[in-house]
């Protein structure tokens, strides 16, 4: 049996193991506005729906469908869009 020291490492040099800590926090929006899960939810009701949504640079979207687009300044507008096609209920 080795002696260990006070730290409890078993020699002069030891490290102590590494702690990994989860981080569950890793949302990029505070708790009350999940607006990545509004724009999966509302993209992937489109999507069902036969409509490709592309998301834009400055937070905008780009929804086609049959060679026709339209453009959403921002998610409530695309919202809005999805709302009129009768694809959400929200």
């Amino acid at each position: 049996m080795n002696a260990t020291n006070r730290n409890g490492l078993t020699a002069t040099n030891s490290q102590p193991a590494k702690t990994n800590t989860l981080n569950n926090n890793d949302l990029d929006f505070p708790t009350g506005q999940r607006q990545r899960k509004a724009v999966s939810t509302v993209t992937a009701q489109l999507a069902l729906h036969g409509h490709a949504v592309h998301a834009m640079l400055c937070g905008d979207f780009l929804v086609c469908k049959y060679g026709l687009s339209y453009y959403a300044q921002d998610l409530q507008g695309l919202q809005a869009f999805a709302k009129k096609l009768g694809v959400c209920n929200d």
